[in-house]
């Protein structure tokens, strides 16, 4: 099941994992710290942390890692081959091309757009795999890399969608 299916199938996974899930209490971050674009909420127990290009963050049993990016409509692609090769080189995760799904969803009144794959790691097995991107003001894309294993996507869907509501833009 991907992280994003559909925003219907989604959001009934969520009902469903939101009566099973307590949150942890939440910390706004600013995305770039010191020219913030966007804002978003991070459980505390997600131990946000700086990163030379945003902030990263990993649930408490990490088996999921999301990595909040700031860049110019520009410089996107050469975000996604970066991470992509980050990925794939010094994770060791095989992401399977046929996999791949783009599809738009809403969240925090923000329109979004994701491509994903389905991948797999020796250490943590099968996961999904992906991007997703909205207008962060001013000529910038918010990207959002993120990897969770598929055995643990329906115990933290609940957070992850959370987390993407919080987003907003602090510029224009």
């Amino acid at each position: 099941m991907p992280l994003f299916i559909s925003r219907r199938g989604f959001f009934a996974a969520l009902a469903f994992s939101l009566s099973l899930t307590s949150f942890a209490p939440a910390g706004t971050v600013n995305i770039p710290q010191d020219d913030p674009a966007v804002s978003v909420d991070i459980p505390d127990s997600w131990k946000p942390e700086e990163t030379d290009k945003g902030i990263a963050c990993e649930s408490p049993d990490k088996v999921a890692t999301i990595f909040f990016e700031v860049t110019s409509g520009s410089g996107l692609d050469a975000l996604i081959d970066e991470n992509v090769d980050w990925l794939t080189k010094e994770q060791g995760v095989q992401l399977d091309k046929a996999s791949e799904q783009k599809p738009e969803f809403e969240a925090g009144n923000l329109g979004w757009k994701r491509i994903s794959w389905s991948g797999t790691s020796k250490e943590w097995g099968p996961a999904t795999v992906g991007f997703a991107f909205t207008d962060a003001g001013n000529g910038k894309v918010l990207t959002v890399t993120y990897w969770i294993t598929k055995k643990d996507q329906e115990k933290h869907f609940p957070t992850i969608e959370k987390i993407f509501e919080s987003v907003k833009r602090t510029g224009s």
